[in-house]
């Protein structure tokens, strides 16, 4: 079995010890912990699971690797991260990732994959949401200035000091 990630429709940032992966289709945002990103970015249809469980570093068993590296393709083919959708090798059904943790030891727990999966709403819906009050708001977040009634929703994003402004002038 040689995995490949889907590389079309796909936006991705690299942060510290995570990747985030935007998908254009379903709109959904999945954050891939440095295990499920090590996977993901090496499986790109040439790579055996021997070959992916060689990128997760040292200190690890051949039978360690193999089972994060098939847990890491099952977390990514039902986020939809693999061509052809899930994985063709599934974990075998004794490995979960509380089994795993209990025979490989906190040491190990962390090399562990993990996909966290949100769903993120279209422009249309977001702008729907947009806010008036900019306080312990993210910078970027879309917003009107309260006085502003007749203005395109969310024509203005929050400022770092808390105050609302950009395109729409409040």
């Amino acid at each position: 079995m040689k995995p490949a990630a889907r590389r079309t429709g796909l936006v991705m940032r690299d942060l510290p010890d995570e990747l985030i992966v935007y998908d254009l289709d379903r709109h959904q945002a999945h954050c891939l912990n440095r295990t499920a990103a090590s996977v993901f970015r090496g499986a790109d249809g040439t790579r055996s699971l021997d070959d992916l469980g060689l990128l997760l570093g040292d200190g690890l068993d051949r039978a360690e690797r193999e089972a994060a590296v098939r847990m890491a393709l099952d977390l990514l083919g039902q986020a939809h991260l693999l061509e052809g959708g899930a994985a063709h090798s599934p974990a075998p059904k004794d490995l979960s990732r509380r089994s795993a943790l209990r025979r490989a030891g906190l040491g190990v727990a962390l090399l562990l994959p993990a996909v966290a999966s949100v769903l993120v709403p279209k422009p249309a819906e977001a702008a729907v949401t947009c806010i008036t009050d900019c306080t312990s708001q993210l910078p970027g977040t879309g917003c009107n200035c309260p006085s502003n009634s007749t203005p395109p929703p969310c024509q203005n994003v929050c400022f770092p000091d808390g105050t609302c402004g950009g395109a729409g002038f409040c």
